[in-house]
Parts: C-alpha cells; sequence; structure tokens
C-alpha cells in the first residue's frame, strides 16, 4: 500500500427532494423496488440547471484502511462512509485443501459489524500473503531475465498457482456475502499492489513462458524467447512489442480476478491497485532505444497508461492511486484542462502520480481512487506523513483527491489515526476544508 512513495452530492435543497422521494416510493413500492430507490438515492447526481455549463461532480467518499471494529463505529459518525479490511491466505488455508473456519468466521463477523454500522465495504483478497505450499507448485515463483528467483508467487504466468489461488477464494466467498462487499482491491496476486516482483529486472523468464507448460491459456508466450531486456537483437519496434507482452501479463491477471469474482456473485468495484507515476509514454520511448535497462519501474509493470488502456473489461474499474500525496510533482493538483493534453506529451512528466494515473483514468473512462503512502512505506517520506500542516502529506493528499474528484480516499492507516501517531480530528479537518 503506497509502494511509490463517490456517490452523494451536497445541499439541503437535494438532501430533502431525495429524502422525499425515497419516503413517496416507500409508501407503493415492494421490497426489491425500495432497494432500487434506496440505490438510485445514494448514487443519484442533479441534472446541469439551465444556466450552468456541467454538473458539479460527486463529492469524495472518505474511509481508511485496514479499518478497526473498535472505531468503526466513532468513524462512521463523524463522517467516514468506508471501512476496508483484508483477508489472509496463509492463514486461512495453513495447508492444502485444509481451511481454518474460524479465521473465515472472524472475517465474516468484521464484514458484519461494518454493514451494521452503515459503512460501505472495501475487501483485500489477501493473495500477496500465500501459505508456504504454494511454492511447492510448479512455476510458482518468478524468474528474471538473470535465472534469479523471486520470492513473490507467480500469478500471472502460473496456470497451477492460480488455480490454488481460485480454489481458496471460493471456499472463502460460500461463507462470505459478496452482495454486502462494495468494491474489491485487485493486485497482481503475488505483490500487493499491481506490480511484479521489485529489483530492477524483468521477471518473465519462467519455464511455463519460455515452454507454455503450465502457462494459463489466456496468456500468450513469450514473442521473443531468445531475447532479455538490455541486450542487443531486437529493434525498438520489437522491444515495444515485448513491453505490450510483458504489460499485458498484469491485465491478463487482473481480467482472470474479475471474471471469477463476478462468478462467484460479486457485482461491486474493481479497485486496481498501481502506485506511482511508473514509466511515461516519452521515457519508455527512450528506454526502447536503449535495449529496455533496468530502469526499476518497466520491470515491475508500471507502465500505466498501456496498463489501463489494454484491459479487456474496463467495467466498474477503478483507477486506484496507491501514493497519493508522495511528494511527486510537488504533490500538485488536477485542472480543469487536464483531459485535453494527450498522454504522449512530455508535459506531463512533471505532474503528479496523482494527476498522472487520474488523466490515464479520464483517457479510459474510469473512476479514480486511492489512498495515499503509508507511515514508514517508505520511511523517507515519514516526515511528511507526520506534518499535520496545509502542505503535509494528509491536507496534500486530501486536496489532491478532491481536486482529481476521486470515488473514495482511504488514509493509510486506520491504527495510525488513534494511536497517537497522527490524529482523527486532522483526518476530519480536512475532509471538511474547502478545496
Amino acid at each position: 500500500m503506497g509502494s511509490d512513495a463517490a456517490l452523494t452530492s451536497g445541499g439541503i435543497g437535494l438532501e430533502s427532494s431525495v429524502s422525499a422521494m425515497f419516503v413517496g416510493l416507500a409508501k407503493r413500492c415492494t421490497f426489491a423496488c425500495l432497494a432500487l430507490a434506496l440505490f438510485a438515492a445514494l448514487t443519484w447526481v442533479p441534472l446541469v440547471g439551465a444556466n450552468s455549463k456541467a454538473a458539479a461532480p460527486p463529492r469524495t467518499l472518505f474511509g481508511t484502511l485496514d479499518t478497526s471494529i473498535s472505531t468503526v463505529g466513532t468513524e462512521k459518525r463523524e463522517g467516514l462512509s468506508v471501512a476496508m479490511f483484508e483477508l489472509d491466505w496463509a492463514s486461512i488455508e495453513p495447508h492444502e485443501g485444509v481451511f481454518s473456519e474460524s479465521s473465515i468466521a472472524s472475517l465474516g463477523h468484521t464484514l458484519w459489524k461494518f454493514r451494521a454500522e452503515g459503512m460501505r465495504v472495501t475487501l483485500g483478497l489477501g493473495l500477496e500473503d500465500p501459505p508456504s505450499w504454494v511454492y511447492s507448485l510448479p512455476d510458482s515463483s518468478y524468474v528474471n531475465q538473470f535465472g534469479q528467483f523471486s520470492r513473490e508467487a507467480d500469478m500471472v504466468f502460473s496456470e497451477p498457482v492460480r488455480q490454488a489461488a481460485e480454489s481458496y477464494l471460493k471456499h472463502v466467498f460460500a461463507a462470505l456475502p459478496l452482495r454486502d462487499v462494495w468494491a474489491i482491491r485487485l493486485t497482481s496476486g503475488g505483490d500487493d499492489e499491481m506490480l511484479y516482483p521489485p529489483g530492477g529486472t524483468f521477471w518473465a523468464f519462467e519455464n511455463s513462458v519460455l515452454t507454455g507448460h503450465d502457462l494459463p491459456p489466456t496468456v500468450a508466450r513469450d514473442p521473443y524467447p531468445s531475447w532479455r531486456p538490455g541486450n542487443l537483437g531486437l529493434s525498438p519496434a520489437q522491444i515495444n512489442r515485448w513491453v505490450n507482452w510483458y504489460v499485458r501479463g498484469l491485465d491478463d491477471v487482473t481480467a482472470w480476478q474479475m471474471h471469477l469474482l463476478s462468478g462467484l456473485g460479486f457485482s461491486g468495484y474493481y479497485q486496481l491497485v498501481t502506485p506511482g507515476s511508473g514509466t511515461r509514454p516519452d521515457v519508455l520511448s527512450q528506454v526502447e532505444h536503449m535495449n529496455l535497462p533496468n530502469d526499476g519501474t518497466t520491470g515491475v509493470g508500471a507502465v500505466w497508461d498501456r496498463y489501463y488502456s489494454m484491459l479487456p473489461d474496463k467495467t466498474k474499474v477503478v483507477a486506484y492511486v496507491s501514493s497519493v500525496g508522495d511528494k511527486s510533482g510537488d504533490d500538485d493538483s488536477c485542472q480543469a484542462g487536464d483531459d485535453g493534453v494527450p498522454l504522449a506529451s512530455p508535459e506531463m512528466d512533471t505532474w503528479s502520480a496523482t494527476r498522472w494515473i487520474s488523466r490515464v483514468a479520464a483517457a479510459n473512462g474510469l473512476l479514480v481512487a486511492g489512498e495515499n503512502a503509508g507511515y514508514q512505506m517508505p520511511s523517507d517520506l515519514d516526515s511528511h506523513y507526520l506534518d499535520r500542516s496545509s502542505t503535509g502529506m494528509m491536507a496534500d493528499a486530501i486536496r489532491q483527491a478532491k481536486s482529481c474528484h476521486f470515488q473514495v480516499f482511504y488514509w493509510a492507516h486506520d491504527v495510525n489515526l488513534w494511536d497517537g501517531t497522527i490524529p482523527f480530528s486532522l483526518y476530519l479537518h480536512y475532509i471538511a476544508t474547502d478545496r
């Protein structure tokens, strides 16, 4: 969470009209009708007035990451509306096919408590914490161009690992009602964000990739299996094709999770956890002409304009910035004319990660949301995190979230608002501050 580094509208008149609409329907609707009316009331945005140029964007929702049961009631009463918690594969399925029903029951209680408090609930799948037995599966770890193995489970290129994860998720969601979940965070599986492993190398040289054996059926084999990034042998155009193939691996693992979850009954939002600025178009062109050296961002697949544009299904997808307020681009805000700037423009190289991914989201017709860089994640941003002034991380992150019209912003992390690190009251103050 933060490694690089809305559904309501205001106004007394609007609130009264929505309330009147719902009360009127209550007199003559069935339960199903009432449910639809309530959904409409919560998500309705008014039409533009006769003298207005455009409708006002929905107000940003606010919540926390790893929300605590002990404080969720207070947070709801003070105006927060989204709670989040994470599954943990290792504790739920410590041995293959052996599940901890007590762990699942505890998670069910957390979900029930959050819903009982009136919170929308966001869920993390916990795939980044696999049990140790997963690493005995074929092609369970990524391999880079130097033959080194990663410490992350490979869900991009290993069908056996995907099948194990699928079995785990099907068991969990047979007990946890997905209808009560508003959003699900999607990552690459082995990582806690939508990334290949770190290290400044490229991770696509497993046996499954080179031979096709145990490769997921929706993933294409390496188009140039004898070539290695950093070496001669391919033209810039061929390297560009290879980069597309590499990034498309992240698209495929995204699509696999979406297909699985929708088949299990989930109909909410998919938050694709993408940190930092990544490699922007003009820089990518430069490194492709240099035979793709180890630049630290392309290797993790963080080519966000391509990742989002190549997604095969964008239904209810949210471009999720997991590094809001990370001081990139001086934490600049989104501007009214941003959507008119071409994605390939070098002008964007000075923009913050939040502003850049928001622009990419707009180009693909997606909602945008996010979280700030967490405390000690990384530690070199800690002074910014602890700064309570109008130029500190909290003020900057909330300003960015509002200016970029986030659907929802989460403070990372809930515990830090209650343990003395930074006060919950300050979060409320900046949420209430005008844009």
